[in-house]
């Protein structure tokens, strides 16, 4: 009996041991990415799994049956010094705008520094019944007092970090029966974001043709952000006409309950999961990453980074392989941004450098290119074909 009950808590620590525990560090990300990632969003209807905090636990996402379709986030070309720049979508008292938000790595964590702003304007004139009053929110780079941290190396299992800072959106008001022509305002933000590591384990998600992907390696980060709006024209607070005609509150505060599952190797959590209450126990929306679903939870090797693909973008029929020197025959997927193989095949064997042509009938766009050897991946990317 004895000899049963140590061979059992055995056998319940191997299991355990299968499922690995990742920490999050600067070699953990590549050094820059620019393409477009796909998205999958669940509707206010759909069932959760439990989200509850769990050391080696499994949360299995394909159980979601009412995802939208396929949405896109771009990862634009950013500026000296910063690595990464996401395009996001905006919104001050109903009126969005679009922003590129500037990240970098480095040693202590994965940090946000600013916003790029292009210049929108909106009519009002169907609020003021005024037929030249209008929004301005001017080109700007609208910068954080300091550093948000999103991500704190090294990021493992109990430890937890927080960031506060402030920023100023810039904007123009034209409103003639107030008075005003082109009185400038400002929407200053002040946020504060806490970030704890909850849980690890893995974790499992439909794919963008909405099959099951298989089961990856993630961090449980717990989240809470909190912003703090107030509202200034002409270097003074709304007035109470101001408020109402924007449809705010002075001080107002917003607070955001999160958990985000991080994998290695990429910016976006494999899902992140907004929550109703504080206690975290009430899911009701999910994005999940659909990209690269086979092959990061695969540790990079000294073979992995010696692998080039160029021309990138890719001009005319031809793309460039350089291969490592390696046993076994590599095999290579051409996947759309949904998922779909639109070119597979086998690579020339025993050759510095492969050359992979393209058919003219796939149209241009965002594909990734996937290597294989001995059905294991070993390489990923975005191609950017303009042909």
């Amino acid at each position: 009996m004895k000899n049963s009950i140590v061979l059992l808590g055995f056998l319940l620590l191997l299991a355990h041991s299968l499922i690995a525990q990742i920490s999050l560090d600067s070699m953990s990300y590549p050094e820059t990415e620019i393409g477009t990632d796909s998205l999958k969003v669940t509707t206010y209807s759909s069932a959760f799994p439990s989200f509850a905090p769990m050391a080696g636990g499994t949360w299995d996402l394909s159980i979601v049956t009412d995802s939208t379709l396929v949405l896109f986030a771009s990862r634009v070309p950013t500026i000296s010094p910063y690595q990464f720049a996401d395009s996001n979508q905006y919104s001050f008292a109903g009126f969005n705008y679009k922003g590129n938000l500037e990240s970098s790595i480095n040693f202590n964590g994965l940090k946000k520094f600013n916003i790029i702003i292009p210049k929108v304007s909106y009519g009002l004139e169907s609020l003021t019944l005024g037929p030249t009053d209008s929004l301005i929110i001017p080109a700007q780079v609208e910068m954080y007092s300091l550093p948000y941290i999103k991500i704190a190396f090294p990021a493992s299992y109990s430890n937890s970090w927080s960031s506060s800072y402030y920023s100023n959106l810039d904007f123009q008001l034209t409103y003639l029966m107030g008075g005003d022509t082109s009185a400038p305002g400002i929407v200053r933000t002040y946020t504060t974001e806490t970030d704890s590591v909850v849980g690890w384990g893995k974790m499992r998600i439909n794919d963008a043709s909405g099959s099951p992907s298989p089961l990856l390696d993630v961090l449980q980060v717990q989240t809470v952000i909190t912003h703090t709006d107030s509202f200034f024209l002409k270097g003074l607070p709304f007035s109470t006409t101001m408020l109402t005609f924007f449809s705010v509150t002075q001080g107002q505060k917003d607070t955001v309950y999160e958990q985000n599952f991080y994998r290695q190797s990429e910016i976006t959590p494999l899902a992140q999961v907004e929550f109703r209450d504080s206690g975290y126990t009430q899911p009701y929306k999910a994005t999940t990453h659909v990209q690269r679903l086979s092959n990061v939870g695969v540790p990079v090797t000294g073979i992995e980074s010696k692998w080039k693909v160029y021309p990138n973008p890719v001009g005319g029929n031809t793309l460039n392989i350089d291969m490592p020197a390696c046993n076994g025959t590599t095999r290579f997927e051409l996947s759309s941004m949904d998922g779909q193989k639109v070119l597979t095949g086998l690579l020339p064997a025993n050759e510095s450098t492969a050359q992979l042509e393209i058919p003219s009938c796939i149209a241009p766009g965002i594909y990734t290119l996937q290597l294989h050897i001995k059905g294991s991946p070993v390489f990923s990317t975005q191609v950017d074909l303009l042909k």
